[in-house]
């Protein structure tokens, strides 16, 4: 950075004091992601230098007021985390008086992140690969790689991201990763694919309508749309059937791209000997949740998308299902950005209050569980635009 006359970025903080009453300190701290942020506190009337240790200048610093701060003085750097600063300015009696400071700023082992569209290319199709620098400051080179096919793209400085495309030339699950100078290797996992996009729909009987939705509105874009309802079954209550084994079964066998899921109306039973809808019961459940997600992810190369329970009318229901919906969000880490959790009480039951109708209209079936007709319309409707929202459907 070049040193500059700070007089014009200062905020004075303080009125103007007697000179004795206000000695040479310096404060250093962090400002807005990528930047250190310097307070110099003076005699009013003095210019004070400030440097970086080793020499570097920072700038000078024209006090009007005791105390006077600098935003983005200094930006964070990958190949320096501990910073210390030293202020310099005439002393009162002569010669000259300092104060130093310093910062520890954070490293970069997640500086860099990475995007991949489309979704799960076609075979021979071309990627848009965007790679962005979480800092927002650029100036950054990094070797983005298809397999073995590699190019290189550079942020410019000042730029948040930069994009290259890249050609899916081969089928099957690959990798494409992006290597930073200081060693960051970040990285997504696609499936290249010569078979049409498939979604599979499934859970208990709350899946049941809503894919038949999500089969009428995401033909027409070229997703195909497979539905596995397994009505009365649930997670805690495996001595039916098993869903961490199911999961793994249907993703073997079906290999979603997607899948979505709505689960969870028949649960509330004992896991491992305790008893819902306590803490302990959402840690358990949520164990099995995530050994599904990881089923359902297949290594990276698929998204998931968990609707939670919309609260139902009846009281003991309405326990069973917040434990269900607090393991969801429990859970939801594993995902690691391959999906979502579609929070459906925001529509259907905002502020967990039971709902019959939305807008005049009726969305609930009698039991006071499940979605009706319109209801499950809505549903999909949110599912939709999660998958628009990711890039996984236009």
């Amino acid at each position: 950075m070049k040193p500059a006359l700070l007089a014009a970025g200062v905020a004075v903080l303080d009125g103007a004091a007697p000179a004795a009453a206000a000695p040479l300190a310096l404060e250093a701290r962090l400002g807005a992601t990528g930047y250190v942020d310097l307070v110099v506190t003076g005699r009013p009337g003095t210019t004070v230098s400030v440097a970086e240790e080793g020499g570097e200048p920072v700038g000078d610093v024209a006090l009007s007021g005791e105390r006077a701060e600098r935003r983005r003085a200094v930006q964070w750097r990958c190949d320096r985390r501990d910073r210390r600063f030293v202020a310099s300015a005439p002393a009162e009696g002569g010669g000259t008086e300092t104060a130093s400071a310093q910062v520890r700023t954070p490293g970069c082992r997640r500086r860099l992140a990475l995007a991949v569209r489309p979704f799960a290319p076609r075979r021979g199709a071309r990627m848009l690969v965007r790679v962005r620098d979480r800092w927002r400051l650029g100036a950054v080179t990094a070797r983005v790689c298809l397999a073995r096919r590699c190019r290189e793209v550079t942020i410019p400085a000042g730029r948040p991201a930069a994009r290259v495309r890249l050609r899916a030339r081969r089928a099957g699950i690959r990798r494409v990763t992006a290597r930073a100078p200081w060693g960051q290797r970040v990285r997504r996992v696609v499936e290249v694919r010569t078979r049409p996009l498939t979604l599979l729909a499934t859970g208990d009987s709350m899946i049941q309508i809503v894919d038949s939705f999500l089969k009428e509105r995401l033909r027409p874009r070229g997703v195909r749309v497979r539905s596995d309802a397994r009505i009365s079954t649930g997670i805690s209550k495996p001595f039916m059937l098993d869903w961490v084994a199911l999961a793994r079964r249907q993703a073997l066998a079906r290999r979603p791209h997607v899948t979505v899921m709505f689960l969870g109306a028949n649960d509330g039973f004992t896991i491992g000997g305790v008893d819902c809808c306590e803490q302990p019961w959402v840690e358990r459940y949520a164990a099995r949740v995530r050994r599904m997600m990881a089923s359902y992810r297949r290594r990276g190369a698929a998204r998931v998308y968990w609707l939670t329970l919309p609260a139902p009318r009846s009281s003991s229901f309405a326990r069973v299902f917040r434990g269900v919906n607090a393991a969801l969000r429990f859970a939801a880490p594993a995902l690691r950005g391959a999906g979502r959790i579609i929070d459906t009480g925001r529509v259907f039951t905002p502020g967990g209050r039971f709902r019959t109708s939305i807008g005049g209209r009726v969305v609930r079936q009698p039991d006071g569980v499940h979605l009706n007709t319109r209801g499950a319309s809505i549903a999909a409707g949110l599912v939709i635009r999660a998958l628009r929202r990711d890039g996984v459907v236009r």
